[in-house]
């Protein structure tokens, strides 16, 4: 598919590439005239300028530096990185790494078929996400889907009380019968998967629009660093915290992370839909920016249905 994806406007104007950038603005919005395709490539001109000017020269310490210096860039890979660290500390990678030991423990004889339907539902409502995100914007997205993990994982600690479970063994007693629990289990996972898709799955990786363009790469890579490093934390730590803890008090663990994932998100988290990678850098320099960006896209609304129609961000 990558054949038929055009290069991004700011690398091609970035090295000076005009023309080109031209033509792939006119491919993007085909319905722009060449004055606007011409002032939104002085726009990107004067901002990549802006932003690597006072960088240009600097080595790769002092521009990792910067991100730990700059209040704004600071708050801006805090914020991309803590919706990282929520998508893995929440405990979805555990259900994609031991999705069948995890329903054979409660009573499913065909587990790895149940696993499968988890994927399917991932894929399915990671779609759904793609359809939705520009439409209603990253933070409403957020907010729905981190609270409906946190449910959906309390429902589950709940479930698991009613499931007697040897947790030396992590097998289902001698003689036990699971019933509505084990159903109950599969349905809330299948629910959890489904917001996990349809909201922090993907804007975790969105979350990169955030960062400055002067740190960027480097700000990426803090993001991905979080990412793996969390799902090794996960990855590691499951089977050991079911045995350990309870399937009850593993799930809970997850449940709280989902919970203080919602509440930064309610109170941090600005939501920059409609908004140019241009402007997105100004949201952070007023603290997290949540009030400004909702402000601005008040104050930019007209502006900004005019340009969906032309010449859309």
């Amino acid at each position: 598919m990558l054949l038929w994806c055009p290069e991004s406007p700011r690398q091609l104007v970035a090295h000076g590439r005009l023309e080109e950038a031209g033509k792939v603005l006119m491919r993007i919005y085909p319905a722009s005239s060449p004055s606007q395709r011409a002032a939104k490539i002085r726009s990107i001109e004067m901002s990549i300028h802006e932003a690597t000017s006072s960088v240009a020269q600097e080595s790769l310490w002092v521009s990792f530096h910067r991100i730990f210096t700059t209040p704004a860039t600071g708050r801006a890979v805090l914020t991309a990185s803590l919706v990282m660290a929520i998508s893995q500390l929440g405990g979805f990678n555990t259900l994609m790494y031991y999705s069948a030991t995890l329903f054979a423990i409660v009573g499913f004889t065909n587990a790895t078929a149940v696993a499968i339907t988890v994927s399917g539902t991932n894929f399915v409502f990671s779609v759904v996400n793609l359809l939705l995100v520009d439409k209603f914007g990253r933070r409403i997205l957020l907010c729905i889907s981190t609270l409906g993990m946190s449910i959906c994982m309390l429902i589950a600690v709940i479930a698991f009380r009613w499931i007697p479970i040897d947790t030396s063994t992590l097998t289902l007693e001698k003689g036990a019968d699971v019933g509505w629990a084990g159903i109950l289990v599969l349905v809330t996972i299948i629910f959890y998967v489904a917001f996990y898709s349809s909201g922090v799955a993907t804007i975790a990786w969105i979350g990169t629009e955030l960062i400055p363009l002067e740190v960027r790469a480097l700000g990426t890579m803090v993001n991905t660093v979080t990412c793996w490093s969390t799902n090794i934390i996960i990855a590691s730590t499951f089977l050991s915290m079911m045995k350990g803890m309870t399937p009850s008090g593993a799930f809970g663990f997850y449940c709280g992370i989902c919970f203080v994932g919602w509440v930064f998100i309610v109170i941090c988290y600005p939501d920059v839909k409609g908004m140019p990678l241009e402007t997105i850098r100004d949201v952070f320099r007023h603290g997290f920016g949540r009030k400004y960006s909702k402000q601005w896209q008040r104050e930019h609304e007209h502006e900004r249905q005019e340009a969906q129609q032309s010449f859309g961000h």
